[in-house]
């Protein structure tokens, strides 16, 4: 039994795509690999910013040998239609054949034969620049002088099977077994050899939580912690929340204020500005049940001085929205 991983890295993918992006990723490796007839006992991916990465486990080495029957003519047929069917089963003499009686149908030639089955590494080899080639995004491009469409400029395949490269390539990318961490906190490169390794790299130096449902974990218990610190408390979007969970590899939830003087606004305006243009959460003070003087922000970056300077920046930009609301 062997292990595959598969981590296809690009340019930053639209959040809205990655989710089913990571679905139709595992659902094309998992059907080349049926069709090939390869079996395996767990498969699963996760998607992120900058990449889109399969992992089998359990993988068949190489496929079994398929045993192929062609059925031909009736014993007595015409010479024309024992020559066809010798052509078709790529026979030399009627003699090879065997004879299989029906009580129905009567006596009838068939030739059997054995179709070799396949290393895994062949079939994978074939099988990724296919899915790459295929993959549908809801928008995609080509850039530089190549024909392959992507959803944003692929920049690296790995491609490791037990710890060793699959070599294949696509669109000149050629596959490998080096990737890169977050871009500030640990770009690397680093080396990897499966699944775990690989884990255990880009979570700990490199600074990329991989799966979306920790990276979403990871987000609202920051909220939790920056309200429950504020006594505010969060007003529930989840629809902003899975789309943050796929713009930042490494979320750090940050407490902004924003100018009071804006509270005078409809809280609807305030809320749709601060969503829309600048994917921030709101809040509404314990106290009072009203809307806070706060928002909460899920910055790609841990700040040595906890946020500070992020928070004052997003504060600058939201009131410049909130004053055109106002208008």
């Amino acid at each position: 039994m062997s292990e595959l991983l598969i981590e296809l890295f690009s340019e930053e993918i639209p959040a809205r795509m990655q989710a089913k992006a990571e679905v139709d990723l595992l659902a094309a490796l998992t059907g080349k690999l049926k069709e090939a007839g390869l079996g395996w006992k767990n498969a699963f991916a996760v998607s992120g910013p900058r990449r889109l990465t399969a992992v089998i486990e359990g993988l068949d080495a190489r496929s079994a040998d398929v045993r192929e029957e062609k059925k031909g003519p009736k014993v007595g047929a015409p010479e024309q239609a024992v020559a066809g069917f010798l052509r078709g089963a790529g026979l030399k003499d009627i003699s090879e054949a065997q004879v299989v009686s029906d009580p129905k149908k009567g006596d009838f030639y068939v030739a059997y034969s054995t179709v070799p089955g396949r290393d895994a590494k062949d079939v994978i080899a074939e099988a990724v620049p296919a899915i790459i080639r295929e993959f549908h995004w809801p928008k995609s491009m080509r850039w530089g002088t190549g024909e392959l469409r992507w959803v944003r400029p692929l920049q690296g395949i790995v491609c490791v099977l037990d710890g060793k490269v699959v070599p294949l390539e696509v669109g000149g990318v050629a596959s490998g077994n080096t990737t890169e961490g977050h871009r500030v906190h640990g770009r690397g490169p680093y080396t990897v050899t499966g699944w775990a390794d690989y884990k255990a790299q880009l979570e700990g130096q490199g600074h990329v939580i991989l799966s979306r449902e920790d990276r979403r974990q990871m987000i609202l218990d920051g909220i939790a912690k920056v309200c429950a610190s504020a006594g505010l408390q969060w007003i529930e979007d989840k629809g902003l929340l899975e789309e943050v969970t796929g713009l930042a590899e490494w979320p750090v939830v940050v407490l902004g204020q924003m100018d009071p003087d804006f509270l005078d606004l409809p809280p609807e305006v305030i809320t749709l500005s601060m969503r829309t243009h600048q994917k921030y959460f709101a809040a509404n003070s314990k106290k009072t049940g009203k809307l806070a003087p706060n928002f909460i922000v899920v910055a790609n970056i841990s700040a040595s001085d906890g946020g500070k300077k992020i928070a004052q920046g997003n504060a600058r930009v939201l009131s410049a929205r909130l004053s055109d609301a106002r208008f």
